[in-house]
């Protein structure tokens, strides 16, 4: 019952113990609707700057892929001094051709679901288990040094997959052997997250590293546009296996390589763990297109984001024939 509310003894009035609940119900609605709207917002925000690094991740290893594999087959063929006799001299690889059999001397190359050694020349064999199926990439090019400092400065025009300037070759005896080394492959890391991965060699005789450029890229697929007749024009696309069993013999397979005009390439790249929504939620994938279903990945559920990219790239320079 309500206690009684006497004028002299005011202070002493008071709610029951009813109201006191209500009020005690009302305010914690409204203390767990704040919290509820708090949380979502925040689970929003961090589903929003994951999907945002996986787009950066993309965006960033697509722009050094397409910039690397553009300078593919690279030669200066404008003069760099003048001779003893008054001639211009080039110091390049202008006139230099490519042996006919040996498969470091292709300047693009790669394997099919290959995984590829960090500390070596080699671009991976086919079918040696790639994280998630994915391809290796080699690109080889001639650099670049800089007017008047001579066959060791480079003048930044050409660099290789970590960004490293790349100097001309010899004036004097210039080489294949000369030219800049990039791979591109996906690997795991330390804490087994998927990484695109550049191997380079700074320098002629230095030995080769890996390091990562992209975190969380677990997709690294490739298919080259192939120009059978020489024409210029491609009349299919081929992954490295299909391309190298078109060759009749093992000494073939640079010629092959060698009538390679673009490249078409795709990646997948994820988010962070447990942000992306329901695990039972996934959905087949096409790094390189749905014109090419053979490509195709299958996600776990693990309740990432996921991003693709697709992009194409048809080669600048020639690919030299073999010597005859």
């Amino acid at each position: 019952m309500r206690v009684p509310c006497y004028p002299r003894r005011r202070r002493q009035c008071g709610m029951t113990l009813v109201e006191l609940m209500v009020a005690a119900a009302i305010g914690l609605v409204v203390v767990l609707a704040a919290m509820a709207t708090f949380l979502g917002s925040r689970q929003l925000f961090t589903a929003n700057a994951e999907a945002q690094a996986a787009e950066d991740s993309l965006r960033f290893a697509a722009a050094v892929v397409r910039g690397i594999v553009r300078q593919a087959g690279y030669s200066d063929y404008a003069p760099d001094r003048l001779g003893s006799d008054g001639t211009v001299v080039i110091g390049s690889s202008a006139n230099l051709m490519a042996s006919h059999d040996d498969p470091s001397d292709l300047d693009i190359v790669g394997a099919s679901n290959a995984r590829v050694g960090s500390m070596d020349e080699s671009h991976g064999s086919h079918n040696s288990r790639g994280v998630n199926g994915s391809d290796s990439l080699r690109v080889r090019f001639f650099g670049r040094s800089r007017a008047g400092g001579g066959d060791s400065e480079p003048d930044g025009t050409m660099v290789d997959c970590m960004g490293i300037a790349q100097a001309g070759p010899a004036d004097d005896v210039p080489s294949l052997d000369d030219r800049a080394w990039s791979f591109f492959f996906v690997a795991e890391a330390t804490d087994k997250e998927p990484e695109l991965y550049c191997k380079y060699r700074s320098d002629k005789q230095g030995a080769f590293r890996s390091e990562p450029l992209a975190r969380g890229i677990e997709v690294f697929k490739v298919v080259y546009a192939y120009d059978g007749n020489g024409d210029g024009v491609p009349e299919r696309w081929l992954d490295a296996v299909q391309l190298e069993a078109l060759a009749g013999s093992t000494a073939g397979i640079n010629d092959e390589w060698r009538k390679v005009v673009g490249l078409r390439i795709g990646m997948v790249a994820r988010s962070g763990p447990g942000i992306g929504g329901a695990r039972t939620q996934v959905e087949l994938l096409y790094p390189l297109g749905a014109d090419f279903p053979g490509a195709s990945f299958m996600p776990p559920a693990d309740g990432r984001l996921r991003r693709t990219s697709t992009f194409t790239v048809m080669l600048r320079n020639v690919m030299k024939e073999p010597a005859p």
